[in-house]
């Protein structure tokens, strides 16, 4: 099969790729425009027709002389397979839709994408209720792990202080409030304790006044230095308002980092991930507690989380399933 890929967003789209590429078919990464994506309303409206023309010139390629399929990541990219000539998939990755469908004007414009998709998927369940209110069978599809470069520390490390890293960004909707709360309360109990958090997020600046003499604020550093960061901490405080795990803490686990966040779909896997479950500041900072008075079973519970990741994560089996799903659409289509 002959596959355009939409949005590289989190190197997902480039594993599923590789993944795909070892079973014999041929993939393009196609990355659209972001030019002001982040910008205020008034200049990222300006800044539209670019990104539109930029679009623009892939649209003649959609069609079965250059492809069999197209795999969009992020829902509102889908209106490329509205003007596709080819089947299409939609992934979507959590705000394309989480708020958005929510607001009828969004709601209007992603409905017809998602309607006349092939088939839409979600990279994290809780996304399913929402975009389920649009087409009811839709389904999770877990973003690929790679374990051979999330990998555990070496037994030998250098001597450093036990640390704690808190490993998201720093927005409210990441439900950093909760985290950065309960590891305070610990951290006042153990000065001897290195507390690190990203400096990344609108939250930055009042989080660098409130905890900057107590918390390291590490630079974004890039994806191939991922792994190392995390080899070099205890435990990994991630997420807390979704209740999904999102890369960051899957990425933690395929390390055998101890994870503490929170979960509550044990319904998407067959098998309940192996963390630290909390949903207060005060169960944060008591399993921090528990983690550093338990450092055998931490490392245990570590060493069951990556084994998890491998079942359920894994680069490779997500590829043979999503050889699956390609097969059956194109043959729903022929």
């Amino acid at each position: 099969m002959r596959i355009l890929h939409v949005h590289p967003i989190n190197q997902v789209a480039q594993q599923y790729m590789d993944g795909l590429a070892r079973l014999g078919h041929t993939g393009t990464l196609y990355e659209p425009s972001l030019a002001g994506g982040g910008a205020a309303l008034p200049l990222k409206l300006a800044m539209m027709p670019g990104r539109i023309f930029h679009m623009s010139q892939i649209v003649g390629d959609l069609n079965s002389a250059h492809y069999d399929l197209a795999h969009i990541h992020w829902a509102s990219y889908g209106v490329l397979g509205l003007a596709s000539r080819i089947p299409y998939i939609v992934h979507c990755h959590g705000s394309d839709v989480r708020e958005r469908l929510k607001t009828p004007a969004a709601r209007i414009l992603l409905t017809p994408i998602l309607r006349r998709a092939a088939a839409v998927l979600c990279i994290t369940p809780d996304l399913l209720p929402v975009v389920q209110g649009v087409i009811s069978d839709a389904r999770f599809f877990p973003a690929p792990v790679d374990a051979s470069v999330f990998t555990p520390p070496p037994d030998e490390m250098p001597p450093r202080p036990w640390t704690v890293l808190l490993f998201a960004r720093l927005e409210p909707g990441k439900g950093v409030e909760v985290a950065a709360q309960g590891v305070a309360h610990f951290a006042e109990r153990h000065p001897e304790v290195r507390v690190c958090l990203l400096d990344y997020g609108v939250l930055s600046a009042e989080y660098r006044q409130r905890y900057g003499g107590r918390f390291d604020f590490l630079p974004r550093v890039p994806p191939d230095e991922v792994p190392n960061l995390l080899r070099r901490v205890d435990g990994v405080v991630g997420q807390f308002a979704v209740g999904a795990l999102g890369l960051s803490e899957l990425q933690a686990m395929s390390c055998a980092r101890p994870v503490i966040a929170s979960f509550r779909y044990p319904e998407a896997y067959a098998a309940p991930p192996p963390l630290y479950q909390a949903t207060t500041a005060e169960e944060v900072d008591a399993q921090l507690e528990f983690i550093f008075q338990h450092p055998q079973e931490a490392k245990d519970v570590g060493e069951q989380a990556r084994a998890w990741i491998r079942v359920f994560h894994d680069a490779e089996a997500l590829a043979k399933r999503l050889e699956g799903i390609y097969t059956q659409t194109l043959g729903q289509a022929a």
